[in-house]
């Protein structure tokens, strides 16, 4: 995964697996916000920023992406392995217009729509099959993760006509395994999704302290992407950590709820 810094400072990740599709990993540089603990590209209300500074925050990540921020589709997550599908007809959800539903996943194969998920810790994934012109954001925090809402959502792009074997996958920078620390319920669960036999120290491993363990989220996502029938070389699992770079990242364990969100963002 590559880092880009454009014209306004807005800097983000992105994937060459994903090329030509548009799409990005903000982080917390090049945006408008003032507040020492969302400064300065906060994508999330509510934090502490006024809504028209969250919208324009949006908007300078939007245009560094080459995507209309106005054609965005967002929603508010609830750590949860929902999936929706939309269309061009909803751009602005989440945004402009007060939300209307909820879910973890996004998916879309109508053109002229991007597709929205925030995060601080948590781990985002960008999905496309650039042939069939289907695309996914998905938001997965342990619970979506453990509840297979990737395998969920390559299934509902599969169904709009998209192939396993040709999407390709982007995780996004996340808290990675050194920083994550979870205790016996993460863990069992993780374990039950993953499958014993298929478990590895990139998966999960104890911790210093008895009954706690360090959780790989993006590993395990990676994991079930490939049960879900995506190409290995098709995967790009990013190895930065929203704990470690406070310069980059926002963080939920490292701030708390006074923090601001990155967002990802793909588009067709």
């Amino acid at each position: 995964m590559q880092k880009r810094t454009d014209y306004n400072g807005v800097t983000y990740f992105y994937s060459e697996g994903l090329y030509p599709v548009r799409h990005g990993f903000s982080t917390r540089l090049g945006g408008l916000s003032k507040p020492a603990h969302t400064a300065s590209l906060n994508t999330g209300f509510y934090r502490g920023d006024k809504d028209i500074i969250v919208q324009k925050n949006i908007e300078r990540f939007c245009e560094a992406l080459a995507v209309d921020a106005h054609t965005l589709v967002v929603m508010p997550q609830i750590h949860s392995t929902e999936v929706r599908v939309v269309d061009r007809t909803m751009g602005g959800h989440g945004i402009y217009t007060p939300p209307t539903f909820e879910c973890d996943a996004l998916v879309t194969d109508s053109a002229g729509t991007a597709l929205g998920v925030r995060v601080a810790d948590c781990v985002p994934i960008l999905l496309a099959d650039p042939g069939a012109k289907v695309i996914a954001a998905v938001h997965a925090g342990w619970r979506g993760t453990v509840g297979d809402i990737v395998g969920k959502t390559v299934r509902k792009m599969c169904y709009l006509g998209a192939s396993a074997e040709d999407i390709h996958a982007a995780i996004g920078p996340h808290i990675s395994m050194a920083n994550y620390e979870v205790g016996e319920e993460v863990a069992r669960a993780v374990l039950e999704v993953v499958g014993e036999e298929n478990l590895t120290l990139r998966h999960l491993r104890p911790a210093g302290e008895s009954g706690k363990f360090l959780c790989g989220l993006g590993a395990v996502n990676e994991t079930l992407l490939l049960r879900a029938g995506l190409r290995p070389e098709n995967i790009d699992l990013s190895d930065a950590c929203t704990y470690a770079d406070a310069e980059l990242f926002y963080s939920h364990r490292r701030m708390g709820d006074k923090r601001g969100t990155m967002m990802a963002v793909i588009a067709i």
